[in-house]
């Protein structure tokens, strides 16, 4: 190492730049499954699998409102038919 405070200092910066690139480096290259562990990645997996059960149960419960609203809806259709009908005298 130099003598003169300046090189001495630029030198420390550029070591550490370095240690901080290589740790960043490390990082970005590393998968999911080796990343502390793997346990982040199966709470990923873990929530994928709930959200895609949330959504399963919101579209089953909204093909069964459809088919309710559709029953209700011939249902009303048929007795407005019968009160005119009554009305008519037919």
């Amino acid at each position: 190492m130099s003598d003169n405070w300046v090189v001495q200092n630029l030198q420390n910066a550029l070591d550490t730049w370095n240690k901080y690139l290589s740790e960043i480096w490390q990082l970005i290259t590393q998968s999911p499954e080796q990343f502390k562990g793997g346990s982040i990645w199966s709470v990923i997996v873990n929530i994928h699998d709930a959200v895609r059960a949330i959504g399963l149960t919101q579209v089953w419960s909204y093909v069964g409102e459809l088919l309710f609203n559709m029953l209700v809806l011939v249902g009303a259709v048929k007795m407005a038919d019968r009160v005119v009908r009554e009305m008519m005298g037919l």
